[in-house]
């Protein structure tokens, strides 16, 4: 009896509910910004780089950098480089068409310890994630939506 209860839990736990079409390795076709009202903007310009990962286990790690970067060399340069990336991980767990991340680690330390709530649909063998309007972590006193459409890493 003990041992059906334990595995009735673990079925019911989000770690262990992640059977979604989301799990996988997941590569960055296109990253788009919209601030406030303006028209999406490709903001790492046209040709970002990007993986996400989301295991069955429930983590997800991702990291996108902005085309054409060049390494720095002085705190300046190193700073810019700042503004062309974007990096965080922590559990997620999938509730309908929405996609909660807990972040336990994040470029911007801002993230680390929140909930980062996204919305996804996959049309077409393509992923598509996207946020509400937030503050913009790279343009303060703005409200920014993300747009992200990713591919199957293969």
């Amino acid at each position: 009896m003990r041992i059906l209860a334990l595995l009735l839990l673990l079925v019911a736990s989000p770690t262990f509910a992640q059977d979604s079409p989301l799990v996988g390795n997941w590569k960055l076709v296109r990253f788009q910004t919209i601030l406030d009202d303006d028209p999406p903007k490709d903001t790492f310009g046209a040709h970002p780089k990007g993986i996400l990962i989301l295991t069955r286990e429930g983590r997800m790690a991702t990291v996108i950098t902005g085309d054409n970067r060049k390494a720095g060399t002085s705190d300046a340069e190193r700073a810019e480089l700042h503004k062309t990336m974007f990096a965080y991980s922590g559990m997620y767990r999938v509730d309908g068409k929405e996609f909660v991340t807990k972040v336990d680690m994040s470029w911007n330390e801002s993230w680390t310890g929140t909930e980062q709530k996204r919305f996804w649909r996959i049309e077409d063998g393509k992923l598509f994630i996207e946020t509400g309007k937030v503050p913009s972590a790279q343009f303060p006193g703005r409200m920014a939506a993300g747009r992200l459409v990713w591919e199957r890493d293969k």
